[in-house]
């Protein structure tokens, strides 16, 4: 409907020229492309879309096996960043993998100008790609900034649905917004995938991630003492965000009760520079225990995380792709330090305790077995003996 009231995801400086623009998408849309000639189809093919990062494509992921439970012997195509490649690569759900880097999600080191000269370019290149391809859905599942709407006019589609909340939603067949209370962000994809016959919740997801066997073995190359008979734990200071650091004392307070309360090594993983000299703050502050203290920042790529995960006992993390990836293969305690609270809680397949800062997720959790969120106003040393006493419940092993 023109004129439609929509709630867009933006700030105000934002909303009036979306809501200008959507005011002629919607003429355009009723107009022209709603009345376009839908494409026949053979067998069901789904074309989903995310302009996120590492940790979006991997939760983006797990709603992979319901479409393939709903309809069998269907293909999935994905539109993503480049930068996703990693965790999509040896996904055996996906058919192929088309790469779109939107210059508002793309987190390279170069210029604003670099940034939208790959997005030109690779939006062409998406397109061409795509030009001679029939869908029986277009799925877009960014509900924040930098959706993938603009390529509708250009694709040959039965459906599409997504979320109206960023503009240019009169070109969906099924728009969706945010509800007026806090969620968690699977569960309003889920809602989407119920617009094209897909119905599970959020019990129902079973968090995985597909890595080569080859991951295992350059492991243990590079990590030689992997070998040993004792037990490992990760330390992942890193977020993809910089104001979701939390300061160095933090780490250092941390890794003294581990290194004192736990045995075996404390691996810091990462990839900025700032984690080493964390880990050789915490080596200079303990000198006692610096030979249990492991530094494998820029060392490890994402499949090599993921097989040390499997032989962590325990894993500590910030609010970031680690604390998603780490959850499905060891216990983790995560820090939710100025993060958006119960939308990107991790789903995990062992025990996991989150603390969080995020008033408005202060009494919200997931009903999901070994869940536990707790909300603090500090990040401080009470948080801390809090964690390494929940620690001290879990049985833990060296997988």
């Amino acid at each position: 409907m023109i004129g439609k009231s929509r709630k867009y995801c933006a700030p105000r400086r934002l909303s009036y020229p979306l809501w200008l623009m959507d005011s002629l998408v919607d003429i355009y849309a009723q107009l022209f492309y709603k009345r376009r000639s839908r494409p026949k189809v053979d067998s069901p093919r789904f074309l989903i879309l995310m302009s996120g990062h590492l940790g979006d494509a991997l939760t983006m992921s797990y709603l992979f096996p319901f479409i393939q439970k709903a309809y069998h012997k269907c293909t999935i195509d994905v539109v993503v960043g480049d930068w996703c490649d990693p965790i999509l690569v040896n996904n055996p759900c996906i058919r192929r993998i088309i790469h779109l880097n939107h210059a508002n999600t793309n987190r390279r080191n170069i210029s604003k100008t670099a940034k939208w000269r790959d997005h030109i370019r690779t939006t062409r290149s998406a397109i061409k790609a795509l030009k001679n391809e029939t869908y029986s859905a277009f799925i877009d599942l960014r509900f924040s900034d930098s959706p993938f709407l603009f390529l509708l006019p250009f694709l040959q589609v039965q459906k599409a649905v997504g979320f109206g909340t960023r503009g240019l939603g009169g070109l969906l067949d099924e728009e969706f917004f945010l509800p007026d209370r806090e969620f968690h962000h699977l569960e309003l994809l889920l809602d989407v995938l119920g617009a094209v016959g897909i119905n599970a919740t959020l019990a129902d997801i079973n968090p995985y991630f597909n890595f080569p066997e080859k991951a295992s073995q350059t492991l243990v190359q590079k990590l030689p003492f992997l070998n040993q008979a004792q037990p490992y734990i990760l330390l992942c200071p890193e977020s993809g965000a910089a104001s979701r650091f939390l300061p160095n004392d933090f780490w250092i307070e941390l890794a003294g009760k581990i290194l004192r309360q736990q045995q075996g090594l404390l691996i810091g993983c990462g990839q900025q520079n700032q984690t080493k000299e964390l880990l050789q703050q915490i080596k200079m502050a303990y000198p006692t225990y610096q030979e249990r203290v492991y530094d494998a920042v820029a060392q490890l790529n994402l499949n090599e995380l993921a097989s040390l995960s499997q032989k962590a006992a325990i894993a500590f993390t910030l609010e970031s792709l680690p604390a998603h990836l780490c959850s499905i293969y060891c216990p983790t305690v995560s820090f939710f330090y100025n993060g958006t609270g119960l939308q990107f809680f991790p789903l995990s397949n062992f025990p996991i305790l989150i603390f969080h800062n995020h008033v408005f997720s202060k009494n919200l959790s997931i009903e999901r077995p070994g869940f536990v969120s707790q909300y603090v106003e500090a990040f401080d040393t009470d948080v801390l003996t809090r964690a390494m006493d929940w620690v001290q419940t879990l049985n833990l092993s060296h997988h």
